[in-house]
């Protein structure tokens, strides 16, 4: 059987979807392809390293795909990955084609695991840098919301990965076997991405509030996307909130949470939670609830470490990504 690195010598994208393609790990001679009207883009042996852009409510939205090499398999599991309130690249520069460390270890744990990665950027398409000052807030922040607009990114890499070929017709990646995981604001938004629209009572108002002021669909709010009939098979979460701005309801540590908070996810979800973690009571709070419903969800507490712990130089940070693949192995059937 070949290798990947030997058989990668092309793959199909859907020009629908993919507007423009560059290498950031070609040789200098292939240093830029762009997506040609024809059914299927070319893609060198030496490509490592690619980013796509998707078309999201008319902005372009950045996908570095990582494809690993000399794995012996016939097609992959992938990971669809979110990032956190601080973006996704080294100093915030799309135009280095290098994501940030965090992203950039993740993706040296998908090469070493046989995982195709499709790291989403969902903020520089849109004008933003980080999650900060106006954008923290309504109405700016319902540009980049984590609860409507950023699981629409997730389902664009979605389809990206199922719609990947190589040159003989077959998938790289299988479509039952892609994963989701996020950080911060990214696992807000992993969350979002796995509600099951099913699950919304039939008269629900979509709301968020802001400061004490309530915005509804007539300011910006939006519903979430409707469940798809082939999602995700499942998601990690690291150390975001789960309040949504009270986009689902009821909080989920008030004494109406089991009645008055319809967040429901469609798959099953691992929830990394530091107990130091400024977001962390209201994740637990929404896990205790969810478990109480009989939802497949998990949780794994770190003792000792605060927010961010992923990319803290400390032992809880190795153990917890252990435990993530460990979990993904079994969901995304992975080989041993």
């Amino acid at each position: 059987m070949k290798t990947i690195s030997k058989s990668l010598s092309k793959l199909n994208l859907l020009p629908a979807i993919i507007v423009c393609i560059y290498c950031w790990s070609c040789s200098q001679d292939d240093a830029f392809l762009s997506a040609l009207e024809s059914p299927e883009t070319t893609l060198q042996q030496s490509t490592k390293d690619t980013v796509v852009y998707a078309t999201v409510d008319n902005y372009q939205i950045p996908i570095y795909l990582s494809i690993p090499e000399d794995c012996e398999n016939m097609n992959y599991p992938a990971m669809v990955v979110m990032h956190g309130s601080d973006g996704m690249w080294i100093n915030h520069d799309i135009a280095s084609g290098k994501m940030s460390g965090q992203n950039s270890e993740w993706r040296e744990l998908f090469d070493a695991n046989c995982i195709v990665g499709a790291f989403v950027d969902s903020y520089s398409g849109r004008g933003v840098s980080t999650r900060t000052g106006k954008w923290a807030t309504a109405p700016d922040n319902f540009k980049i919301s984590s609860q409507f607009i950023r699981p629409k990114d997730a389902y664009a890499a979605l389809e990206v990965l199922k719609k990947l070929k190589f040159s003989d017709g077959r998938n790289v990646v299988r479509a039952k076997d892609i994963g989701l995981l996020g950080f911060s604001d990214g696992a807000s938004a992993v969350a979002s991405t796995l509600y099951d629209t099913d699950n919304t009572p039939a008269d629900w108002e979509w709301t968020q509030s802001f400061d004490g002021k309530t915005h509804d669909t007539s300011s910006g709010v939006q519903p979430p996307r409707p469940r798809p009939e082939s999602g995700f098979a499942g998601g990690v979460f690291y150390y975001g909130g789960s309040g949504g701005y009270n986009y689902w309801g009821a909080s989920p540590c008030g004494d109406n949470a089991m009645e008055g908070n319809i967040f429901a996810p469609y798959a099953p979800m691992l929830y990394q939670i530091p107990t130091e973690g400024y977001l962390s009571e209201n994740t637990l709070c929404l896990v205790n609830v969810l478990q109480e419903k009989e939802f497949p969800v998990e949780r794994i507490l770190y003792e000792g470490v605060g927010h961010g712990f992923d990319f803290d130089d400390n032992n809880q940070s190795a153990v917890a990504r252990t435990n993530a693949l460990n979990w993904f192995e079994e969901i995304l059937h992975m080989e041993k």
